[in-house]
């Protein structure tokens, strides 16, 4: 399932998180809740989705480490980004 950058609102497999260069799946995610993209090492799209971001950071910050919760969300709102 995808999670989407909450800077950019590029969208990303949730299961990227647990290949992210000596850093705890946790953390990971709390990085990506933060920094977006750049957890991965990768810049912002330059096709920026402002909608689809703004939408990742209100489930972060209101799911908070619901990584499940905010990729079902995700799933559930994409047909509003495509």
């Amino acid at each position: 399932m995808d999670i989407r950058c909450p800077q950019c609102g590029e969208p990303w497999e949730m299961d990227s998180l647990h290949e992210v260069d000596d850093v705890p799946f946790k953390q990971a995610q709390r990085l990506f809740a933060a920094e977006g993209c750049h957890v991965f090492g990768e810049n912002h799209s330059v096709n920026e989705n402002k909608a689809a971001a703004a939408v990742s950071a209100a489930m972060f910050e209101l799911l908070g480490d619901d990584i499940d919760g905010i990729a079902a969300m995700t799933e559930d709102f994409d047909y509003l980004f495509e």
